[in-house]
């Protein structure tokens, strides 16, 4: 292909930069319909905004536990999924005052059967298939879990918090990606990502921290240095969120979790920031007694 590219390009590379343009668009129209879908659920209500996270949430799990088998391991995805699932539904639930807080019981004999299945595995590797499987439910299910406190900050569902984290993972994500592009220097953390910079980062969080400042004007369930702080913790931890899902993929030697979202690979990859900066924002705003 480099070869073909090549012919058409000897030059000054105006191909490539056809080629590089016609990315650059496909990237943006499908963020554009994907952020679209989401803003739209999380308006339309509990239960829309609830199936929206349960339905991504699963489709990560998969993803996961679909790219863990290039480590030579077979998870046992179904009950992984059935305790991620049971999870995501009980506190869902519970948060609604729908059920006691006896529901999470179920819990107890998923995990017990997840160690006890993997003994009639004829598969290598069971014990780290016991591990990956963990994983799974602690990198992905729990973290979407935490999203449903973002959903009930007082017992009665409001989209401003949930809304507004999401807002401002998308704020931090655009602006560190063209602060980097532009005047991207100095690695951020070049064993990992050798792409992020700390030109990226900082534009990302000046520019978050603005937006932050504008979404407080207009969602006023909390004051404005919160939304400022929040800002801050959704940059730091989505960083970490991104350089995580990054060291997972370079363990396994791949380039994209997936290919769901054209330009963006799977949902995994679009999803990765979300894992590790949604318990930390549920942690602040807990500590400060938002939620």
């Amino acid at each position: 292909m480099s070869n073909i590219l090549s012919i058409f390009a000897p030059k000054n590379g105006f191909f490539y930069i056809i080629i590089y343009m016609s990315n650059i668009a496909t990237r943006a129209i499908s963020g554009f319909v994907f952020v679209g879908v989401i803003i739209g659920s999380v308006l339309l209500g509990a239960y829309v905004c609830a199936a929206m996270l349960l339905l991504i949430m699963v489709w990560a799990m998969l993803e996961f536990y679909a790219i863990v088998i290039k480590d030579r391991v077979y998870t046992g995805k179904i009950i992984g999924l059935l305790t991620g699932v049971s999870l995501f539904i009980s506190v869902f639930l519970y948060t609604q005052d729908m059920v006691s807080i006896r529901v999470f019981l179920i819990l107890i004999p998923l995990m017990v059967f997840l160690f006890v299945s993997q003994l009639y595995s004829t598969e290598k590797n069971t014990f780290r298939a016991v591990a990956y499987t963990i994983t799974g439910i602690l990198y992905i299910a729990l973290p979407f879990t935490f999203c449903i406190g973002l959903m009930f900050p007082d017992g009665e569902y409001t989209a401003n918090i949930l809304l507004g984290f999401f807002i401002l993972l998308w704020a931090n994500d655009t602006f560190a990606y063209l602060t980097g592009l532009m005047f991207g220097r100095r690695r951020l953390f070049e064993r990992i990502s050798p792409k992020k910079s700390w030109e990226g980062f900082f534009g990302g969080l000046f520019s978050t921290v603005a937006i932050s400042l504008l979404i407080a004007q207009y969602a006023q369930i909390m004051p404005f240095y919160h939304w400022m702080a929040v800002a801050v913790v959704i940059v730091i931890f989505g960083v970490y969120g991104d350089l995580v899902e990054s060291m997972l993929k370079r363990n396994l030697k791949i380039k994209d979790s997936g290919n769901f979202i054209p330009g963006h690979g799977g949902i995994l990859d679009r999803f990765d920031a979300v894992l590790i900066a949604a318990p930390m924002v549920f942690f602040y705003l807990k500590l400060f007694e938002i939620v």
